[in-house]
């Protein structure tokens, strides 16, 4: 007869060698970030044979062609399959009241009333980002080089900021700048698509930290008539449970 204390040590070493290997697996999975920017899907497709010629018998009539349908063949230029970036370009969205902002060639231009504090909550956003400051007065910051690092991305980027206001009344109109944008030894720069994603992407968290509670309470919406006969029509039990209900309160009334 097996001794039940060796079958159990046997079965917790299998157990912790499945345990470490499933630990290394997802490791490696966590650690490639392409999903999040490539299509996910069968790819069969491409192996599909090509379509060929049309063959009409002599006699039949074909409809007039039309260009509805029409596939185009040409060469086409850019990222295509596994090397096209799917993710939507970042835009900024402003939290404060009576704001504006809008976003050109690495800049993004931001107005708002003086008394929304968005110039002073700058630095605060700023050291939250680990980013440093190596120059600063009423109307100018600029930026030390400092390392970011998306969660849809492989590698970190370098980036520096400069931020500029002009005061007109009880207005202000803040610039942010992305002066510059490396990863690795790659400049992006000239990559519009990556520098406007790093550009509106520090804007939108100066507007995340500065925005009123009010925008971070979701309100709760009363129901409506219409919106109480869907609650009943999406559970047809419910009246089940009512009559349950009233029975249980009945039966205790009765027992007292």
């Amino acid at each position: 007869m097996l001794n039940k204390t060796v079958l159990k040590s046997n079965a917790f070493k299998r157990i912790a060698i499945i345990s470490a290997f499933a630990s290394i697996f997802l490791v490696g999975c966590s650690s490639d970030q392409n999903y999040k920017r490539e299509i996910d899907g069968n790819e069969d497709y491409l192996n599909s044979p090509s379509l060929k010629a049309l063959v009409i018998p002599e006699g039949v009539s074909v409809p007039i062609e039309a260009g509805d349908f029409y596939i185009d063949n040409s060469d086409i230029e850019g990222a295509l399959g596994k090397h096209l970036d799917i993710r939507p370009p970042t835009v900024p969205i402003t939290t404060v009241d009576e704001a504006f902002a809008i976003y050109n060639n690495a800049t993004v231009t931001f107005n708002a009333p003086i008394s929304s504090g968005v110039w002073n909550s700058i630095p605060n956003t700023l050291a939250k980002q680990n980013i440093s400051i190596v120059a600063s007065d009423n109307n100018t910051i600029k930026t030390g080089n400092a390392v970011i690092a998306r969660g849809d991305e492989q590698q970190p980027v370098d980036v520096s900021y400069i931020f500029k206001r002009q005061i007109l009344g009880e207005t202000e109109t803040i610039t942010i700048v992305l002066h510059t944008l490396t990863r690795g030894n790659e400049d992006l720069m000239s990559q519009p698509i990556e520098v406007q994603r790093y550009a509106v992407g520090l804007f939108n968290q100066i507007m995340d930290d500065v925005a009123p509670e009010s925008l971070r309470t979701v309100p709760v919406k009363e129901k409506t008539d219409e919106d109480k006969k869907d609650d009943k029509e999406s559970d047809p039990n419910k009246a089940l449970k009512e009559d349950l209900k009233d029975d249980i309160r009945d039966g205790i009334r009765n027992d007292r």
